[in-house]
């Protein structure tokens, strides 16, 4: 049995996200983190607050390689490599979108990503127009990663088919982030 002084932040986190891969955000609990590192439910409580606090880190971990560097190139074009990093973030792992909109609940604007759409916005509009036009790009972002994790879980559980004519592509993705930025007047 592992002790607490055995274990690692990022020993938690990796075991964490290795059973939100596998298994999604319904199996992940403190008690199945503690019996895939080998220790006790309690050891895990010396690196992470709650079960609240692993989650926000998770969210942080997901979107740690969701940050695009600035380019030369426009604020539209800059929101939009933005909007799909974090899209493809949230896609390689199972209910990310989920894990994500929690942490942003609980802490919201902390992660890199999210907060690169506001500060990307900010220097195109003005406040609160810049807050709001973020939240509105992370809450689309959001809800599409979760509605194309949904359909591909109820997919695989044979619930729906392929056929039910519902598409999620990158071009779709980017329709909806184009349609947000035109009402934004973002060029």
């Amino acid at each position: 049995m592992a002790l607490a002084k055995d274990l690692s932040r990022e020993k938690v986190l990796d075991a964490a996200l290795s059973i939100l891969r596998e298994h999604g955000l319904a199996a992940l609990s403190m008690r199945r983190v503690a019996a895939a590192l080998g220790a006790q439910p309690s050891a895990l409580y010396w690196h992470v607050d709650s079960k609240q606090d692993l989650l926000a880190m998770v969210a942080d971990k997901i979107l740690a390689e969701a940050s695009v560097a600035p380019r030369a190139s426009s604020t539209r074009q800059r929101l939009r490599r933005q909007a799909l990093a974090i899209r493809d973030a949230l896609l390689g792992v199972r209910d990310a979108a989920e894990v994500v909109s929690f942490a942003q609940a609980l802490r919201p604007w902390t992660s890199t990503p999210m907060r690169a759409l506001h500060d990307l916005l900010a220097a195109a509009l003005p406040e609160p127009a810049a807050q709001w036009g973020a939240r509105t790009l992370g809450h689309y972002i959001l809800g599409e990663v979760a509605e194309e994790q949904n359909y591909a879980e109820l997919t695989r559980a044979g619930i729906v088919t392929e056929a039910a004519g519902i598409e999620y592509s990158v071009d779709v993705f980017l329709f909806g982030i184009d349609a947000i930025l035109d009402g934004l007047a973002i060029n």
